[in-house]
């Protein structure tokens, strides 16, 4: 590691913030020789929320013991597309097993805003691992909201209809023939063998539907696809709530040496609101940039496009969503990987060609989206 002369007492690198991201930063750093100090206050708690994403996604470093299950799902708009790339569930504690902290230093603490500053005496580097919304931090932002329920395969039967996994089911939840405003989509994927999480979800609003509302769409589809009432509602039944901001709340000036990762940063996607398995894919490289004493310039926020197709999104009528996604369900695959890495060389190109596959009067919508969402822009 590169220090500078006269810190011969600071450790490495300090990581405050032991979600996905920061424990996966923590444990490569570690492996790759350095000093680490890490922050949290439940620095042992195993992630509850459900972690998922794209194959391509999970580096090699991590094997299959830490996925708990893969699936080819389908999309479903006006019609039904399969998605031709694995997608994947993490197993949370095997993954929190795998990523060991031994030789780590561990404080189990919280640090506010003001206390990153006196860590840079302590640390070469700090890392903000945090996520998106820090305690304390309460700035107004899009936000994804969901209401799930994890239910026996065999009574999910109806809502995979035949297929391993349902990405989105963008389909009206009442079964009628026009969308409520906003529009939210069904997801089903398998969280444990025989286990299937069945969840609703307002990809991202401002202000994002609420969780009874979501709870109400739920049940309403679910009982019209067939799952038994007392697997949605009965004393076993397992709830999930979602409640994820789209964008970094963060938006304060860090002291210098003090870097954002995961969903405090750049590994954030505002179209999809993911960042574990971003964060894992991206972990390896800010290892060997931190080693190397020069991550400057690694993206530390989401990347501006992106931010701006979000605006967009939020623009949309229900009629105009679907069409979006029914576009970008016919995608050839690569592009598609690349609107949900939400980033890189082909990301404009992607998003342009998504455009292209909408009908006349949903491209229309998308560009009068977008001026509304550049011209309110804060």
């Amino acid at each position: 590691m590169n220090r500078s002369t006269g810190r011969s007492s600071q450790v490495d690198v300090a990581v405050v913030g032991l979600g996905p991201a920061g424990r996966a930063l923590a444990h490569r750093l570690l492996q790759a020789g350095a000093e680490v100090l890490v922050i949290d206050p439940c620095p042992e708690r195993v992630w509850r929320q459900t972690l998922s994403g794209w194959r391509h996604q999970l580096p090699g470093w991590l094997d299959d013991q830490v996925v708990a299950s893969t699936a080819r799902p389908v999309l479903r708009t006006r019609g039904t597309q399969e998605i031709d790339d694995p997608y994947l569930v993490l197993d949370n504690t095997a993954l929190h097993t795998r990523l060991s902290l031994a030789g780590a230093r561990v404080e189990e603490t919280r640090v506010g805003p003001d206390g990153f500053a006196a860590l840079t005496s302590r640390a070469h580097w700090v890392i903000d691992a945090r996520g998106a919304t820090p305690a304390g931090r309460r700035r107004r932002v899009p936000m994804q909201t969901a209401h799930g329920v994890v239910v026996p395969t065999r009574a999910a039967a109806g809502v995979l209809a035949g297929a391993e996994a349902v990405l989105m089911d963008w389909t009206p939840f009442d079964g009628s023939s026009r969308w409520q405003e906003p529009a939210s989509f069904l997801y089903a994927v398998e969280v444990a063998p025989g286990r299937e999480l069945l969840e609703e979800t307002c990809l991202a609003g401002e202000p994002p539907l609420p969780p009874a509302e979501l709870q109400r769409r739920l049940h309403r589809r679910l009982q019209r696809y067939g799952v038994p009432p007392d697997a949605i509602e009965g004393p076993g039944a397992t709830i999930e709530r979602v409640r994820i901001p789209m964008l970094p709340s963060a938006a304060d000036p860090l002291p210098d040496r003090v870097i954002r990762f995961g969903a405090a940063g750049g590994q954030l996607n505002p179209i999809t609101g993911y960042s574990a398995l971003a964060s894992l894919r991206d972990t390896d490289t800010w290892v060997n940039a931190l080693t190397r004493g020069d991550p400057g310039r690694l993206p530390q926020r989401p990347d501006p496009l992106a931010r701006t197709a979000l605006g967009a999104f939020l623009q949309l009528s229900p009629a105009a969503t679907v069409e979006l996604f029914d576009a970008f369900a016919r995608l050839p695959t690569e592009q598609q990987r690349v609107v949900f890495d939400g980033r890189g060389a082909g990301f404009p190109a992607a998003l342009f060609a998504q455009w292209q596959a909408m009908p006349p009067a949903g491209r229309l919508a998308l560009i009068a989206a977008t001026a509304r969402s550049l011209l309110t822009a804060r």
